[in-house]
């Protein structure tokens, strides 16, 4: 079992949402995470919560996501974890998106996490330890919806990019995986979609909800934990890709 305690984890996305309820897992896990967001104000207040440093990052930004990294070495000395998990997701039709939309969501969604994984993967290599890679992907990774065209794009590409680092880098203890969330009770999901959203997710999920961000939370744990899990998908999302 790949020990959380002591380990250093930065979660981006980690001030509220499926990130929040990460950070929190690791800390019950004695693990030491750092808070990257976007958020400022959120930020801060999260860690302050939690007790944990927090860093505000622009994931769609390489050198801001370098310097995450490298604050974070600084801090702790070593770094041993990267959920990359910052997200968003507009819905539109695909031919309602303009240009700059369609590359803000590539930058955030797909360009954040391949800056994470390169960053930690070089420090992992130089530290010559294990790592672990939590890519936080979608339902809408596996299925896709018309209102989804470019969050779909990047969930997707995210299976790929992750299963090639697990191969690549398996033999020097550094593995990598997906994460699937259904639909969860976040400011982008769930509840936060509205009522009448709500309800038709509950309705149209096999288990009659929408999850909750410490469901999400646990799968990540698990895929950290389990050493001999390296480029899977594990899909939590109530049963509804399955219908």
């Amino acid at each position: 079992m790949f020990e959380i305690k002591d380990k250093v984890a930065i979660v981006t996305g980690g001030a509220g949402g499926i990130g929040k309820a990460t950070v929190e897992a690791i800390l019950a896990k004695g693990g030491l995470p750092v808070i990257a967001d976007w958020d400022e104000n959120l930020g801060k207040k999260t860690a302050e919560e939690l007790n944990v440093p927090f860093f505000k990052v622009d994931v769609s930004n390489e050198e801001q996501v370098k310097n995450v990294v490298e604050e974070t070495v600084k801090l702790y000395g070593h770094l041993d974890i990267i959920v990359n998990n910052a997200g968003i997701c507009p819905a539109k039709l695909f031919h309602e998106y303009t240009t700059e939309e369609y590359r803000h969501i590539i930058g955030v969604n797909q360009d954040g996490v391949v800056w994470g994984c390169k960053y930690a993967i070089n420090e992992f290599l130089k530290q010559g330890t294990p790592g672990a890679i939590v890519n936080v992907s979608s339902m809408m990774g596996i299925i896709s919806n018309p209102y989804t065209p470019f969050y779909s794009t990047t969930k997707f590409g995210l299976r790929g990019l992750t299963k090639s680092i697990a191969i690549a880098y398996g033999r020097q203890g550094i593995r990598a995986n997906t994460i699937h969330p259904g639909h969860v009770d976040t400011a982008i999901g769930g509840k936060g979609c509205g009522e009448e959203a709500y309800k038709y997710d509950c309705e149209h999920t096999p288990v009659g909800r929408t999850g909750v961000p410490e469901e999400i939370a646990h799968a990540i744990i698990f895929t950290i934990e389990n050493e001999f899990l390296t480029g899977t998908e594990i899909i939590v999302d109530g049963g509804w890709t399955i219908q």
